[in-house]
């Protein structure tokens, strides 16, 4: 893999990938059932704080995203895609991460020993060389790393000098290449997604193969560096696929706890009232590996659903109960029976429908966050960026309209049935949580909020934010 894209080079794949995308797209989802008004180019660029540097360029290639994605460019929707973009990079396409170069050279060290003695001896080696084409050795490199995307290039070249300085008949002794042989860059790289939106990479490989794009990993991180790429695979991240939400804050908990996380949570908590089995909602209906795949042993809420179907649904055997969990991170699960009998006698006993959503409880873990940042207040501090962002569209504070003035006024709408619409606003009977207020506005070009933003717990496809500036703050 490795080889092959070095020929091409990493700028001539990021073209390729973002052309092929205009090109070949997954299929559209269905028409909106209640969308706002499609917003134009001028109105977008009003929904950008005032004073970003080439709004209009933003605004552009966020546009151009939502096209792609075949999802109507509503207030709602361009509010939330802005708010992402402010809470996880400050609107930067190669975000920087504080401390970046530490953490390298942490997680470096641990892979070395775990290879005995010699371990430390090969990477302090390779550590002294360089690239041909810089004078600096990868230690210095390793020191002023600023963004992922300086660290996604230095793991290109110290692998590529390893090749070269250890010939393939004695490749067992050379570090890199015992610990990458067999191996994607990512399982060595401590920042696991990319970009102005933070996309995880693992999810942007496979969304780039579902459209027939090339599914490499280095064309798709050099694609998610660039802002039209950035945006484009976080719009379809945040949008792209269906869910029955009737509130946005679901798609923000998503986005950070993985798809469908708020469902599968609500259906967790629904098991809980039901079998008396206290489940963590984390929003994870089977166990899964670092790798995103599921495990073959059975999670706590796979035991939870059996005790259910002994107890509810004597008709549903153990195979019916698996095939419809592996359907947990899709929209297959909602015809599925096991949901179907859950939602029966979820009414039958509580005289109330099963709720659509539910706030996952998950706690962020890794070195670049503080401690007991959660999912809820990652969802908190978004939902503040997108009342924002509304309040923009919504013109002057006196209420009297300006001319970008296209903003939706709030409301509680009574519950409905679920959409077929990715975008659109789906029921759920969720008890509206208390409002919180929105953070003050920040400044044009003022680094983004990451001091309190998520990291990528286990399970697929979940959001991972840059590292905090300041230099006491762990970083995620």
């Amino acid at each position: 893999m490795l080889p092959h894209a070095r020929r091409l080079g990493p700028g001539r794949w990021a073209v390729l990938l973002l052309a092929l995308g205009a090109c070949k797209q997954s299929p559209p989802p269905s028409a909106p059932s209640r969308p706002g008004p499609a917003m134009d180019l001028t109105q977008v660029q009003a929904a950008f704080p005032p004073g970003l540097v080439d709004a209009q360029g933003w605004a552009r290639d966020l546009l151009a995203a939502f096209s792609r994605a075949g999802v109507t460019p509503d207030a709602n929707r361009v509010c939330a895609a802005v708010a992402i973009l402010r809470q996880e990079s400050g609107f930067q396409a190669d975000p920087p991460v504080a401390n970046l170069g530490l953490l390298v050279r942490q997680r470096l060290a641990e892979e070395a020993d775990r290879y005995g003695p010699l371990g430390p001896k090969m990477l302090k080696d390779l550590l002294a060389e360089h690239a041909p084409d810089d004078r600096r050795t990868f230690d210095e490199r390793v020191r002023r790393l600023r963004t992922e995307r300086d660290l996604d290039l230095l793991f290109r070249d110290m692998l590529e000098a390893e090749r070269r300085q250890h010939p393939a008949v004695v490749a067992t002794a050379n570090l890199l290449d015992t610990l990458i042989r067999g191996r994607h860059l990512d399982d060595l790289n401590p920042v696991t997604t990319a970009g102005s939106m933070q996309v995880s990479v693992r999810w942007a490989i496979a969304h780039a193969k579902e459209l027939g794009m090339p599914g490499d990993e280095l064309a798709v991180r050099d694609a998610l560096y660039t802002r039209a790429g950035g945006l484009r695979f976080g719009v379809a991240r945040l949008w792209k696929y269906p869910a029955a939400y009737r509130e946005t804050q679901w798609r923000f908990a998503d986005y950070n706890a993985g798809e469908y996380a708020a469902r599968n949570a609500a259906i967790q908590h629904a098991l809980t009232r039901l079998t008396g089995v206290k489940l963590a909602a984390d929003g994870d209906l089977l166990a899964f590996a670092p790798d995103g795949q599921s495990r073959p042993e059975d999670s706590e809420t796979l035991k939870a659903f059996r005790l259910f179907r002994d107890k509810y649904a004597p008709t549903l055997s153990d195979v019916q109960l698996r095939r419809d969990m592996e359907a947990g991170k899709g929209p297959e699960l909602e015809q599925s029976p096991t949901l179907a009998a859950l939602r029966r006698v979820y009414r039958e006993q509580t005289g109330q429908p099963l709720p659509a959503a539910a706030m996952p409880e998950v706690e962020l873990k890794s070195p670049k966050i503080r401690h007991g940042y959660t999912t809820a207040n990652y969802v908190r501090s978004v939902e503040g960026h997108h009342k924002s962002c509304l309040q923009r569209l919504a013109g002057p504070s006196n209420g009297e309209a300006g001319p970008q003035a296209v903003a939706p006024k709030p409301s509680s709408p009574a519950p409905t049935e679920p959409a077929s619409d990715p975008g659109a606003p789906p029921p759920t009977v969720e008890p509206a949580r208390p409002e919180t207020a929105a953070p003050p506005e920040p400044a044009a070009e003022s680094p983004p909020d990451r001091a309190t933003s998520p990291a990528e717990p286990a399970g697929p496809g979940r959001s991972q934010t840059p590292a905090p500036v300041s230099p006491d703050a762990p970083a995620r």
